[in-house]
């Protein structure tokens, strides 16, 4: 797995295979096949170790927001750290690109963060569980996106690098402080 991401990091999504994990480890071709059968199996087993990362990543960043550890830009540049650290984000762009059924998991495990994250709520100041989609989506998409051609198009647009990860902090920030007041309303009332 360890030499399939630094592939995937080094070289890109296509060139996750068999006889290139074989090389990089000196093994045999069969030695890998034997473990993965086919590229497809070995690419599902690297896309749900990286989104395994991810993942963990935003549970426990949104935990550690909770307790006040790391402010929401923080959290932000976790999730982006992720994206750009791993090539998650190279990886899922390409299996779209594809069409391909591995994602589906993705999807599943993406469906399933807001009831895990909410299920840990000790006090009603953070996120409810009906706000965590949009501020997942709010915080992954652009951190896909990032990967993919943000540090371009910010060259480009003559942005600074930070723009994107700054812009949805402040995003999370202010939803944040949304709900925090709308909490307070409710109490005083």
């Amino acid at each position: 797995m360890a030499a399939a991401r630094e592939i995937l990091v080094a070289e890109g999504p296509g060139a996750i295979t068999l006889q290139g994990v074989a090389a990089a480890l000196g093994m045999t071709h069969g030695s890998i096949t034997h473990n993965f059968g086919t590229a497809a199996n070995l690419q599902a087993a690297v896309a749900d170790s990286l989104v395994e990362e991810l993942l963990f990543e935003v549970c426990t960043g949104t935990s550690l927001l909770r307790t006040g550890a790391i402010d929401e830009e923080a959290l932000v540049d976790r999730v982006f750290e992720v994206f750009e650290r791993t090539g998650v984000g190279r990886l899922i762009g390409w299996l779209a690109g594809h069409s391909s059924p591995l994602l589906a998991p993705l999807f599943e495990r993406f469906a399933r963060l807001p009831a895990e994250l909410s299920k840990h709520e000790t006090d009603h100041a953070a996120f409810a569980e009906t706000d965590l989609p949009a501020i997942i989506e709010g915080i992954v998409m652009p951190a896909l996106s990032a990967s993919l051609i943000g540090a371009d198009l910010l060259k480009a647009l003559n942005l600074p690098e930070s723009f994107t990860r700054d812009r949805v902090g402040r995003y999370l920030a202010d939803e944040r402080s949304s709900r925090l007041a709308a909490t307070a309303n409710a109490r005083a009332e």
